[in-house]
């Protein structure tokens, strides 16, 4: 059974370092017939999460928990919102997480293929002066 508040505060401790200008909003637990979270922004900020979630995987309700959050900043569906969901969503931060490793693996070959072939230009050139030197001979 998945802890939301305990979710809650990790989602909020990530949130915060990008904004952390905005004040922590409260969060509640209900149930909830059609939603599976609620962020009211008026003067009470406050979310709301259906208590179902706690039966939810961790990275689902994290979604959601960052999908509230980001209407702290963006009331509405617009690609703003999805702009600044994509850098919270689990999923995209666990895809850029792939992309970043196989960056990194991309640059180590493209370090060590450098590398064979400076050798190999070197042992030509080396090779080529020899060459030479017989021939002047």
């Amino acid at each position: 059974m998945t802890n939301l508040h305990q979710e809650y505060d990790y989602c909020w401790t990530i949130f915060s370092r990008r904004f952390p200008e905005l004040p922590k909003p409260k969060m509640y637990v209900r149930k909830m017939r059609q939603k599976w979270g609620l962020c009211a922004c008026a003067a009470k900020s406050h979310i709301t999460l259906n208590r179902c979630l706690q039966t939810a995987d961790e990275e689902f309700v994290r979604h959601v928990i960052f999908h509230e959050m980001c209407h702290l900043l963006h009331p509405n569906h617009k690609r703003e919102f999805y702009d600044l969901l994509k850098q919270f969503d689990t999923s995209q931060m666990r895809e850029n997480e792939r992309v970043n490793q196989r960056v990194e693996r991309l640059k180590q070959r493209a370090e060590a293929i450098r590398k064979a072939v400076n050798n190999e230009q070197l042992k030509i050139k080396n090779e080529g002066q020899k060459v030479e030197k017989v021939e002047m001979v």
